[in-house]
């Protein structure tokens, strides 16, 4: 679809002004890539900066995706098309820059790696309507969430899926959400998912991030030293597939199901969430202890350590 023929999708429902006119000369739009799966900023002026959505804002809602022909820029995409709202998507290989689709769209959803938020905050934020949002899905929120409350003085909202591309609903899905500045498209989101049977948990950046480091950045970086180690120790799959537990299978399963996946993702996961500092020096610590009974052959406290945690 091309961005002449969503122009007039949208005039056609809308009883305001028309979008403004393109800058006559707008940056070139810089290449990144789209996000391949599955984040402190300070909440600004929590007033609406526009009237209540149910007022005057035109309608179906448009969504711009910016690195939605990703994975789960993809599967974004298949849901708010199936809410009845228009998508509009914006990447490497499509006719429609990022610029051309922030002048349209009322929600700008950067679909794209936690490195790559600033820089394509940046270049979004001066095409974007002044009452439209600006939002993001990437696992981190206290970085992602400062760069796009500093690019764009408008509505900004972080969002993360704690899910990916591989599920066909959002039901019973959850997704988290920090309120950055604005509360009209903040409301609008939440309602929608919590509509679609999504479980909705609202927070702050900060404590989203000491959250995920437990979540996502303690519990990869075990599975991924797991399997170096296993590799290290160069036994044959085929051996710890004949001789595995149930424990043992579990996890070498949850290893094998990480490692097939985007590597750059799960790297960005431990490097950018400095809540995972804390979270690592506890699995240190941990570990030490743990040593430390068993060099000693220290029965008593190694049993202390395992009913502590229980």
């Amino acid at each position: 679809m091309t961005l002449n023929k969503d122009l007039k999708r949208i005039g056609e429902g809308s009883q305001g002004s028309p979008p403004p006119a393109p800058s006559p000369n707008p940056p070139p739009p810089t290449p990144y890539r789209a996000l391949e799966g599955e984040f402190e900023g300070r909440a600004g002026n929590l007033q609406s900066s526009g009237p209540p959505l149910n007022e005057n804002k035109p309608e179906p809602v448009t969504v711009g995706l910016i690195g939605g022909a990703g994975v789960m820029g993809q599967w974004l995409k298949r849901f708010f098309e199936s809410q009845g709202l228009i998508v509009l998507v914006a990447d490497l290989d499509t006719r429609q820059t990022s610029q051309e689709v922030a002048r349209v769209a009322d929600v700008v959803i950067l679909c794209v790696p936690i490195p790559e938020v600033a820089k394509v905050a940046r270049e979004v934020a001066p095409h974007l309507k002044p009452d439209a949002a600006l939002m993001d899905i990437t696992s981190v929120k206290q970085s992602p969430m400062a760069a796009m409350l500093s690019a764009f003085s408008g509505e900004v909202v972080g969002t993360h899926p704690l899910f990916g591309p591989g599920e066909e609903s959002i039901n019973g899905r959850t997704v988290v959400l920090c309120q950055g500045r604005g509360e009209r498209w903040f409301n609008w989101l939440r309602d929608l998912f919590t509509r679609s049977g999504a479980k909705v948990k609202v927070t702050t950046p900060t404590e989203h991030d000491r959250l995920m480091a437990v979540v996502q950045g303690l519990a990869h970086f075990i599975l991924i030293a797991l399997g170096t180690a296993i590799r290290e120790l160069g036994v044959p799959l085929a051996d710890l597939e004949d001789f595995a537990t149930p424990t043992f299978a579990t996890l070498h399963n949850l290893t094998r199901r990480l490692i097939s996946q985007d590597a750059k993702l799960y790297a960005c996961i431990q490097l950018q969430n400095p809540a995972n500092r804390v979270a690592l020096r506890a699995l240190e610590d941990a570990v030490a202890d743990i040593l430390y009974c068993i060099q000693r052959q220290n029965v008593d406290g190694l049993v202390r350590l395992i009913e502590g945690i229980r």
